[in-house]
């Protein structure tokens, strides 16, 4: 009987389990360790609040008016949209209410066409270059009006007179929107009565005849459809 060579098959079986405990511990994963912020992440600011939103300028003159207790007209180039005519210009929602000349000095700043003038007759006028306003220069012979209604009521009855009537229907301008007036009495009423002047001076004195304070500004807006027809939009407010 030949003897087996019991200590050399120890030797390797010994060997043999030294590689394979080597083996395990190298690909043993390490548990993950938890990043740590860095100090500049966690010292970053905090994002600065989103802009509080803005408005028509249209607003931002009768709000500028208001404050420094002026009478006057805005006259405007707006959009053509579906619901009427849209202001084009936008002035941030905190923007300067008064001093008025500061007021509106930022406005002409921001937009170059836009600008305005004071005059004892007319009070403040904030007007857009780029409007034609062919409207507001008709030269009406007579207008006369007794009225207790508010505003679109009484402009309704300027918009009949044969002078607007027919530049109208000449130059085919159409109002954007549908005035028909507020039903509030005015007690006393309120009486104008002018002759040969134009539509802007009529504006002023019906919007000085509501006796407000602050004054009542007018707000014309004009905007091309196509090449065939404008609209146009006043308002009092």
């Amino acid at each position: 009987m030949t003897r087996q060579p019991f200590s050399s098959d120890r030797h390797l079986l010994a060997v043999a389990l030294f590689v394979l405990s080597a083996i395990s511990a190298c690909t043993k994963p390490t548990a993950p360790t938890a990043a740590q912020p860095s100090p500049a992440a966690s010292a970053s600011p905090s994002p600065a609040p989103a802009a509080s939103g803005t408005q028509d300028l249209s607003t931002l003159a009768v709000q500028v008016l208001n404050k420094a207790h002026r009478s006057g007209g805005v006259m405007l180039l707006g959009v053509c949209g579906p619901s009427g005519i849209a202001d084009q210009y936008k002035l941030p929602a905190s923007a300067t209410l008064e001093p008025m000349d500061k007021a509106l000095q930022e406005v002409a700043a921001q937009y170059q066409n836009i600008y305005w003038r004071e005059s004892p007759a007319t009070g403040v006028r904030v007007a857009d270059s780029q409007a034609k306003g062919k409207l507001l220069a008709v030269r009406v012979r007579e207008f006369r009006v007794v009225e207790d209604r508010e505003p679109d009521r009484v402009m309704q009855m300027l918009w009949r007179t044969p002078e607007v009537s027919a530049f109208l229907r000449r130059n085919h301008v159409r109002f954007a929107r549908r005035a028909d007036g507020e039903r509030k009495v005015l007690s006393p009423p309120m009486i104008v009565e002018m002759k040969n002047h134009t539509v802007a001076d009529i504006l002023d004195r019906i919007a000085a005849g509501y006796h407000s304070d602050p004054p009542k500004v007018w707000i014309y807006q004009e905007c091309g459809e196509n090449n065939k027809e404008s609209r146009v939009d006043v308002q009092i407010r």
